[in-house]
């Protein structure tokens, strides 16, 4: 049994705030603590300084810390990250440089919580207010400083979080995953299934998105475009990344081939890219022999001797021909899996 996927991770990840945004919030709540501790007593004595002095510190480092340590807490670990998802982490943003920047954050807030402490017994030292408020400044500057240093990554991790929380999320149901080449029928094929027109959700690593659709049965069916319709050898590194991203969802592949070729494609091809799709996904692969209402199709024995050991049916999607028997094998090869007990739990 597969391990359940959790709904998409990075939604909760916190805004991020800037430096100018975050020492604006730490200096007006360490203003209304120094206003509180002024309207207790009047006239500023050196013990008093000192104490508005050190709450304003302490106060500031506390507010920058908890905030740094927040965007570290709430982000998603990589390590712990389902697959799919860690794919997708590599595809749009980057995982170095995303570990990167959560480790600058990290160590930022360390460092400002430590200044805090080593500041707060500095200013219980000071001779005088004068010198309590020079204290106070540095301290500010320091961490200012500290701030601007690591601005590169959090601005870095504010677009990746604008990017990774709008990402759709694939529903946890058993999937089947589409492929084949370009215009043999995928998307009437899809449609056909789902009776529906499906969702068009936009990933990273498609040309024109995820198409997904759902069946009566609740069986989630997932076309591909841009990703598992050729060749490996022309793909480039992102698109093998959506290769392995893909690969996760899957709980079986729907290859559809086109025995007309009027796709563009010879069968050889298509028979070529089925191979490698064979060696590429470790699931059940379903071949749909398509556009079966074509009369006199000359390479369709040439095709059936090719298909030789594969699961394989023929379909019409315009006249509706062998859908309920596609369907009733797509449900029996999932279920043979254990994966149909998924939907009884959702049910």
């Amino acid at each position: 049994m597969r391990k359940s996927r959790d709904a998409n991770p990075f939604k909760k990840m916190p805004n991020i705030l800037y430096p100018d945004e975050i020492m604006d919030k730490a200096y007006n709540r360490a203003e209304k603590i120094a206003g509180d501790l002024r309207t207790t007593e009047r006239g500023l004595s050196l013990p008093k300084s000192r104490i508005i002095e050190d709450n304003k510190i302490r106060t500031t480092s506390s507010v920058i810390s908890d905030n740094l340590l927040q965007i570290v807490e709430k982000t998603p670990s990589i390590d712990h990250l389902d697959p799919f998802y860690r794919e997708i982490l590599e595809i749009m943003v980057g995982s170095d440089e995303f570990k990167k920047s959560l480790a600058a954050i990290n160590w930022a807030a360390d460092l400002v919580k430590k200044l805090g402490m080593q500041y707060s017994r500095k200013v219980k030292k000071a001779p005088t207010p004068q010198a309590t408020s020079i204290v106070r400044k540095e301290f500010i500057g320091r961490v200012a400083s500290i701030l601007k240093q690591i601005y590169p990554n959090m601005a870095f991790l504010g677009v990746a979080r604008n990017k990774l929380k709008n990402m759709p999320t694939v529903k946890d149901l058993p999937s089947v995953v589409i492929a084949g080449y370009p215009n043999v029928g995928k998307s009437t094929l899809l449609k056909t299934l789902t009776n529906a027109e499906p969702e068009v959700n936009s990933y990273p690593f498609t040309t024109k998105g995820l198409n997904i659709g759902y069946t009566e049965e609740g069986i989630q069916i997932i076309d591909t475009p841009g990703v598992l319709d050729r060749p490996i050898y022309e793909r480039n590194d992102i698109e093998l990344h959506a290769v392995v991203a893909i690969n996760y969802l899957s709980d079986m592949i729907l290859f559809v081939i086109d025995p007309t070729e009027f796709c563009g494609f010879t069968i050889e091809e298509q028979v070529n890219l089925l191979n490698e799709v064979k060696r590429t996904f470790k699931v059940p692969i379903l071949v749909a022999m398509t556009k079966m209402d074509v009369d006199e199709i000359e390479g369709l024995e040439t095709l059936e001797n090719e298909l030789k050991g594969f699961d394989k049916i023929k379909i019409s999607s315009l006249k509706k021909e062998g859908i309920t028997d596609l369907k009733v094998r797509i449900t029996e090869i999932l279920d043979e899996q254990g994966l149909l007990s998924l939907l009884n739990d959702i049910e």
